[in-house]
C-alpha cells in the first residue's frame, strides 16, 4: 500500500495574502452579509398599552406581540366617527376624534396618542400625548405621558388625571398629578389641587388650588 502523506497548505507568497480560492470565498460571505444588512426590516418603537414597556415592531405592521407580556397589540391608527357604537378602543397607534363626533356612552380607550376635537366621555390611557381641543366632562380616570388642553377647551376631570407633564392653555377643573412640570399658559386656568415637580404659571394664567404631596 502506498504511503499516505498530508500535504500542508502553503501560500505561495510571504505577503500574508490568502490563497485565491479562500479569498474569493470570504469576499462572497462578506458581500452576502452586507446585502442582508441592507434589507433589514425598518423598525419603530412603541409602548405596550398592556404592560407599559417599550418594544420594537416592524414599521409597517398593523399588529404585533409584546416581547415582555406577550399580549397581542393592535398598531393601527383609528378614527372614532359620528354614530360609532364602539365602547372600547385598544391600539398602540394614534386615535383621532373629529369635531363632528358626539357620543354619550362612555368609552374606554387605550392608545398611543389621542386627539379629541369632538365630544366624548369615559376613561383614557395614553402612552403618548392626550390633546383635548373641546369642552368635555370626563367621567373616568385619565392617564397620559403628556396632557395638552388647547385654548378655548374646557375640561372637567371627575376622577382627576395622572400624567408625566401637562400644558394648560384652556380651562381644566379637577385634581392633576404630574411627575414633571405643569405649565399654565397665559390663556389657561387650572382650577383644582395639583401635585407636580413644578407648576409654572405664565403672566395672565391662573391656578386656583393648592399643592398636593
Amino acid at each position: 500500500m502506498p504511503e499516505f502523506r498530508t500535504e500542508p497548505l502553503v501560500v505561495p507568497s510571504v505577503s500574508g495574502l490568502l490563497p485565491e480560492g479562500e479569498r474569493d470565498r470570504r469576499v462572497a460571505l462578506t458581500s452576502f452579509a452586507t446585502r442582508a444588512s441592507e434589507h433589514r426590516v425598518p423598525q419603530r418603537e412603541i409602548i405596550c398599552y398592556e404592560c407599559g414597556k417599550r418594544c420594537s415592531v416592524p414599521a409597517a405592521a398593523l399588529s404585533a406581540h409584546c416581547i415582555h407580556c406577550h399580549r397581542h397589540l393592535n398598531l393601527a391608527d383609528m378614527e372614532i366617527k359620528p354614530g360609532s357604537h364602539r365602547l372600547t378602543v385598544r391600539t398602540a397607534g394614534r386615535v383621532f376624534v373629529p369635531a363632528e363626533t358626539e357620543l354619550s356612552a362612555p368609552l374606554s380607550v387605550r392608545c398611543g396618542d389621542l386627539e379629541i376635537r369632538g365630544h366624548i366621555t369615559g376613561s383614557f390611557f395614553c402612552t403618548g400625548c392626550l390633546t383635548i381641543a373641546s369642552s368635555l366632562q370626563l367621567s373616568g380616570a385619565v392617564r397620559a405621558a403628556e396632557l395638552r388642553v388647547e385654548k378655548g377647551a374646557c375640561v372637567t376631570l371627575k376622577e382627576g388625571a395622572r400624567v408625566r407633564t401637562a400644558t394648560v392653555a384652556g380651562h381644566v377643573q379637577g385634581i392633576l398629578r404630574a411627575r414633571g412640570i405643569v405649565r399654565v399658559l397665559r390663556t389657561g386656568m387650572l382650577e383644582g389641587d395639583c401635585a407636580a415637580e413644578q407648576v409654572a404659571v405664565e403672566p395672565g394664567g391662573q391656578w386656583l388650588g393648592q399643592p398636593l404631596r
